[in-house]
């Protein structure tokens, strides 16, 4: 993939909502990666409800996410997103990922890709292709330090030679039934009353290439067991939570109160007014 012109990089940015000078720089990196996942939502409507293979081309890729406000999954939004680093000058390449959210299926195949920026000696993880269990910044893969980022924790840990996990703390259901019910202040709490961690996804610093992503997208996009074209699925941050699809269920988190509900009568006006997705299904 090559990279864009001054105009297509004004657009992208726009897209975003990224304002100020573009520079190689942390804060850059760390700004650009929470604007993308809460402007760009990851999104599975061409292969599930459109019957549409992902085009990978940079041309393609562009016209979808920034000329047409769409979303996309992994390979299209962490592929736009590699281009975008390329251009303000990042040292970024991509790796391949095994998604986990939370399960213990280990072997579970390739299915996900995401970048890796080195920047002054250390390198990061930086993902906008998954929603909102993706670190909201670029994560530090050179330490296995809990690292704060917008209020949540994600660290890195090496797994088997050449893989990588990256696990998120999470709120402590688990641990519901011995908190008093007088308890309202969590964060008084023992830190193993308040917390338990799950790992999100494991990652490989293996080389590969673009070649590398193309047999996984047409996978991905059009076999009828693949899970992006059996299920309708949404995901975008927000500044206050996260807002999903599955299927035909919309769920909205804000500031810890959640909501759900149908979209079986609804679903082009949620995703217009929630995703900023406009489309006739």
């Amino acid at each position: 993939m090559g990279k864009l012109s001054a105009t297509e990089l004004s657009a992208y940015l726009n897209r975003i909502g990224y304002t100020g000078d573009a520079t190689p720089s942390k804060e850059t990196l760390n700004t650009l990666i929470y604007l993308h996942q809460c402007a760009v939502p990851f999104e599975t409507l061409d292969s599930h409800d459109f019957h549409i293979e992902a085009d990978l081309n940079q041309d393609a890729l562009f016209d979808k996410i920034v000329t047409r406000r769409r979303g996309g999954y992994c390979l299209e939004l962490n592929g736009l997103f590699y281009i975008l680093l390329r251009t303000i000058g990042f040292d970024v390449r991509p790796c391949m990922c095994r998604v986990l959210l939370g399960t213990d299926e280990f072997t579970h195949p390739v299915d996900h890709r995401t970048n890796l920026v080195t920047l002054n000696g250390r390198t990061f993880f930086c993902d906008v292709g998954l929603g909102g269990p993706m670190p909201p910044a670029a994560l530090d893969i050179m330490t296995d330090d809990w690292q704060e980022m917008r209020g949540e924790f994600f660290r890195v840990e090496k797994d088997v030679p050449g893989w990588y996990a990256v696990s998120r703390k999470t709120a402590a259901d688990i641990y519901q039934d011995n908190i008093p019910d007088e308890t309202s202040d969590r964060e008084n709490l023992p830190e193993n009353k308040r917390h338990h961690s799950r790992i999100e996804v494991l990652f490989s610093d293996v080389t590969c290439y673009e070649t590398d992503f193309l047999f996984l997208n047409h996978y991905m996009s059009t076999h009828p067991d693949a899970l992006h074209v059996t299920h309708r699925i949404l995901n975008r941050r927000t500044p206050n939570g996260y807002r999903a699809i599955m299927d035909d269920v919309y769920k909205e988190s804000a500031d810890g109160k959640i909501t759900v509900c149908s979209v079986t009568d609804c679903l082009e006006k949620i995703l217009a007014e929630k995703f900023d997705i406009h489309v006739s299904l």
